[in-house]
């Protein structure tokens, strides 16, 4: 075998090595005579020391560890004349998928002085800024130089002068001094000569044995338009004996959860049938499972009661309530039901006004988020919209029930998702936008206080720009563990007065939609999940409208997009709006200028909303029966 030294680049915007990397970095080891990390100042000491266990040298640099700078570090470290060959790679890239050992054995044969596993001729890939993606940072892929090539002039003259390129600019500033160069996998593979990008798919397909962590930093209607499909690929993945989960928890903290949810197409549309076999094996222990209601009203008593024969297997039942007298009935109609309700069932009165359902889990079942007697939460309500009509909140309420609990095959296979990712946080319905307007407009007057609320809980999950994605209406099924940053937080009563909801917006809204960035924080990713009669109600409506939205609009939905995000805020139409829209477009210049006058008219606004919004719901959404 070659003696080769491998420069690894450690680059993270959080400032750790997730596991991913670690696997990288034992699947790297047995190829290297000699493994140097390079690392930055914000690598936390835990997760140092087990790089550090896993290389022969540790190399500090003071800057991001993604071009050229980094590297020049290690070399100026270390003499790497005396090996075969040295290899420029770095945490950008999830395997090894398979073998390197195809690759390895094809190039070695080849006559290059430097080659590239995957060769991209795309100077200036597309990016989204507006909506959220702007460039992605790593460090370089896999670019390798023979011993040849390392004591020749031209290595010393790109050496010799202070740079950060990229890894095409340094291959190609060495084969335009004459060094062969090659490509295990060409930028033919792919369109726009990008194929780690656009075509990730057709280079495992070729034997790659990698997959660009840049694929999850991309805008997902992007990958649209080269019909890049993610999901395929990491089922792929997992069958060529990458453990997938590795990746999910790695990406899960730095994309947008909606973004993610997109990329991977992680909605799963599951029949009612019974599955032929559980995921579960014979020697593991049935899920813990404990159902948290909350039962604003008696009305939603028997609803609650036919939703909870739909669980399979034993569970434990735990009921919310506002007063006193609403406990004592409840508590009789669980003694004389003859409906079997629970394996045990609890009655608890958590009045919280202004804290609707929110404020009943997190103070009144707090002891049940913090502790480890349960595996999976299964949390139901009766809270019904005000202000709906009785159409709209008749399917908002089975919108919500039936995607959870439609059967006992359609629970137990949600069950078995759990059972087969230990990753997977919190599953709920995907954003409802049959009868509510929600889509577009999911975080609305929420995200400047989300982003306040979530710098105080240490959530550092990048938001998503549009909606994030959340169990909107508040039913969901989850791992306690993947709430406990909320959980931990000493929520009172008083977070949810009157007197603070103008600050909040509402409090309870705010934190429904942190749920899923919370249980992201964590590590763990959120699935959506619809049965098959929702799934063809809501895709029928939704293409409908999307096809109708997209008449005016020319290009593919990425250019369309981003033509609206440019033109920005279309209000009703009104002169005003459209002059501004118009300005936009065509004089960025003036409408920089403009920008901050118009921002505090419409902050001014917002504001104006706000209020009213908290005066007009001061004696509502209390949880009182009505």
């Amino acid at each position: 075998m070659k003696r080769r030294v491998i420069l690894f680049a450690l680059h993270s915007e959080r400032g750790d090595a997730d596991d991913a990397t670690l696997y990288q970095l034992d699947a790297l080891r047995p190829l290297a005579a000699r493994l140097i990390v390079i690392v930055e100042p914000s690598l936390t000491a835990e997760d140092l020391a087990a790089v550090a266990a896993r290389s022969d040298e540790i190399v500090h640099h003071e800057g991001i560890a993604t071009g050229s700078a980094a590297y020049r570090v290690a070399l100026d470290a270390d003499d790497v004349a005396s090996y075969d060959e040295v290899l420029f790679t770095g945490n950008g890239w999830f395997g090894p998928i398979g073998s390197f050992d195809e690759v390895l054995a094809r190039m070695a044969a080849s006559n290059a002085g430097v080659w590239r596993l995957i060769e991209t001729t795309d100077r200036a890939p597309e990016v989204f800024p507006m909506e959220g993606f702007p460039r992605a940072l790593t460090p370089w892929t896999w670019t390798v130089v023979r011993a040849d090539v390392v004591s020749s002039p031209a290595w010393r003259e790109y050496w010799a002068v202070s740079r950060d390129d990229s890894e095409d600019a340094f291959a190609e500033a060495l084969i335009a001094q004459g060094v062969s160069g090659s490509a295990a996998f060409p930028a033919t593979l792919g369109p726009r000569g990008n194929p780690g990008i656009l075509a990730p798919g057709a280079l495992l397909d070729a034997g790659c044995p990698v997959l660009l962590r840049t694929v999850f930093a991309q805008f997902p209607p992007l990958l649209d338009r080269f019909a890049v499909l993610v999901r395929p690929i990491v089922t792929e993945m997992g069958r060529r004996g990458y453990p997938v989960e590795l990746l999910w928890r790695a990406v899960v903290r730095t994309t947008p959860p909606a973004a993610l949810n997109a990329l991977g197409a992680m909605l799963e549309i599951l029949p009612d049938a019974v599955p032929a076999a559980s995921h579960r094996s014979e020697d593991e222990a049935p899920l813990r499972v404990v159902v948290l209601a909350h039962v604003p009203h008696l009305g939603f008593v028997d609803e609650l009661a036919d939703r909870l024969r739909q669980i399979p297997g034993e569970f434990d039942l735990i009921i919310t309530t506002t007063d006193g007298r609403k406990a004592a009935k409840l508590k009789s109609r669980l003694r004389t039901s003859a409906q079997a309700w629970a394996r045990n069932a609890e009655v608890r009165v958590t009045w919280v006004p202004g804290g609707r359902d929110m404020g009943a889990l997190l103070i009144g079942c707090r002891d049940i988020l913090l502790s480890d007697r349960y595996d999976v939460i299964v949390r139901v309500h009766g809270r019904e919209p005000r202000r709906k009509t009785l159409n709209i909140r008749e399917y908002g309420r089975r919108y919500q029930l039936e995607n959870l609990l439609s059967s006992p095959g359609y629970v137990q296979r949600i069950f078995d998702l759990f059972r087969r990712e230990p990753g997977l946080g919190m599953v709920f319905p995907p954003i409802v936008h049959i009868g509510y307007g929600t889509m577009g407009r999911g975080w609305g007057a929420y995200r400047e206080p989300a982003e306040d609320l979530a710098g105080e809980l240490g959530i550092a999950v990048p938001f998503d720009e549009v909606s994030p994605l959340a169990p909107y209406g508040g039913m969901w099924i989850g791992r306690p563990s993947a709430l406990r940053l909320f959980a931990e937080h000493n929520w009172t009563v008083g977070d949810y007065h009157r007197s603070r909801r103008v600050r909040w917006v509402e409090l309870t809204r705010v934190q429904e939609r942190l749920l899923g960035l919370a249980a992201a924080e964590a590590g763990f990713h959120c699935r959506t999940v619809m049965n098959r009669e929702h799934a063809q109600i809501s895709h029928t409506a939704l293409e409908f409208k999307l096809d109708e939205l997209s008449t005016t609009i020319r290009g593919y939905p990425v250019e369309q997009i981003h033509l609206l995000r440019r033109a920005g805020w279309t209000g009703y139409g009104g002169v005003v709006a459209l002059t501004r829209m118009y300005i936009n477009l065509n004089h960025p210049r003036i409408a920089a200028a403009t920008q901050p006058l118009y921002r505090a008219a419409r902050n001014a606004g917002l504001m104006a909303k706000r209020v009213l919004a908290a005066v007009r719901n001061e004696h509502q959404d209390d949880g009182s029966d009505r």
